[in-house]
């Protein structure tokens, strides 16, 4: 890929791109919810990453998804973003390559259970968390259980 510069975009995109450190074009205007920058290309928003590859690239091929290789979604440079399959793009994911659990537990080995979803993807889960949840979860049933029968005898 040849070396593109922000400003080989067109005038209502290069002068809000700033680069940062890492060769991140950090879109400074508008973002989505999920943070990917917005543009108004002939009278409709899309995203400034799509943009400044279809422009400076060429297209998307049909069916492929650009992932973001600095993580860094307000990124709209193009040497940053490689077409992939939906797939590989959430395969590539910080949630599927985390290796704790939000309780610090290290996914790795043993306590690492990897589940496959119907969309053919994986989801990455805990079992000391899952294992915690199941202990609690039966707890909270059979105090409930033991609630619902005194109850019942109190009212009989």
């Amino acid at each position: 890929m040849s070396a593109h510069r922000p400003f080989d975009l067109p005038p209502n995109m290069a002068p809000k791109i700033a680069v940062d450190e890492r060769g991140c074009w950090v879109w400074q205007n508008a973002c989505n919810n999920k943070g990917y920058g917005q543009v108004g290309v002939g009278g409709k928003v899309r995203s400034t990453h799509r943009v400044a590859y279809e422009l400076l690239v060429g297209p998307i091929p049909d069916g492929l998804h650009l992932d973001h290789l600095c993580r860094n979604r307000p990124c709209c440079n193009p040497a940053h973003l490689e077409p992939v399959t939906n797939k590989v793009n959430c395969e590539r994911s910080a949630r599927a390559t985390k290796m704790h659990c939000a309780h610090g537990h290290a996914l790795t080995g043993a306590n690492l259970v990897i589940k496959p979803r119907r969309n053919g993807l994986t989801i990455r889960n805990c079992r000391t968390c899952a294992n915690t949840l199941r202990r609690v979860s039966n707890r909270r049933s059979y105090v409930e259980a033991l609630v619902a029968e005194r109850t019942e005898a109190a009212t009989a």
